[in-house]
């Protein structure tokens, strides 16, 4: 699908907002294009961490319209001004560093990547300071306008950079992930997704750590005091604990194994 700019731009970042921070990236967008549309997906991604930005950001775009250009701005490489990515898929557009946080995205065969080049793009003056948020945000802000083109971002990368952990082992009758982290209502996220898996019709197993858990189709289906598994808007799976707290309950932290099989 063919990207047509429709003026809207999601912010994904592990900035804050206890400072300026978040106001100069807006500041920077509305100075190329002043009619830019601006969305806050998040800025309270753990510091640094690139894995729960991948999937937040890949489980989210979907819920935007098609001409969207998703921006994220999560370290490390944050202040790599000149390595850049600029992707197209199912048409969207996305800008990010190149470290990672845009695994998920390129790992579509779909996906175009093109590594941006800083001398073909007009994104100056860039701060020391500031380096990739100043470009992050004047690419994006240019391609949402349609002042600027995909193709003119520069050349196509065959190699992004990917993060090899969200590799899922997929065997006969089963899939093995790990445990991503959880929100601050202790709901445990993990590295499956529905779209992993065969057709729901399936009776599905979820095991965390050795641990059996049910599956519902909500929270609300939960017994309270146990934890269940669910696949959550964006099909992730997600493991809560009714009136409690999943993470404390079954002591999950990232890396610990979760597994779904089926017969």
């Amino acid at each position: 699908m063919a990207f047509l700019p429709s003026g809207v731009v999601t912010l994904l970042s592990d900035l804050g907002l206890d400072d300026a921070s978040v106001g100069i990236l807006k500041g920077a967008m509305m100075s190329r294009f002043a009619q830019v549309r601006i969305v806050d997906i998040c800025h309270s991604v753990p510091q640094k961490d690139v894995l729960w930005a991948t999937y937040a950001l890949a489980g989210c775009y979907r819920d935007f319209p098609p001409g969207t250009v998703h921006c994220a701005i999560v370290g490390p490489g944050r202040g790599a001004a000149t390595n850049v990515l600029v992707v197209s898929r199912a048409g969207h557009l996305f800008v990010a560093p190149n470290n990672g946080c845009l695994s998920k995205i390129v790992s579509d065969s779909d996906a175009h990547v093109r590594s941006l080049d800083i001398h073909r793009v007009p994104v100056a003056p860039i701060r020391r300071a500031y380096h990739t948020r100043d470009v992050v945000a004047s690419v994006g802000a240019l391609l949402a306008s349609g002042k600027l083109g995909f193709e003119d971002v520069g050349d196509i990368d065959e190699e992004p950079y990917r993060i090899g952990s969200l590799d899922l082992l997929l065997s006969d009758g089963q899939a093995e992930g790990v445990v991503l982290g959880a929100d601050r209502f202790g709901n445990v996220f993990a590295s499956i997704n529905a779209s992993d898996l065969p057709s729901h019709d399936l009776d599905f197993v979820v095991e965390i750590d050795g641990q059996e858990i049910p599956i519902v189709p909500g929270i609300h289906d939960a017994e309270p005091g146990k934890p269940a598994a669910m696949f959550n808007y964006s099909g992730m799976l997600q493991i809560v604990e009714r009136d409690g707290r999943a993470d404390e309950r079954l002591h999950a932290t990232r890396g610990t194994k979760v597994r779904v099989s089926w017969k």
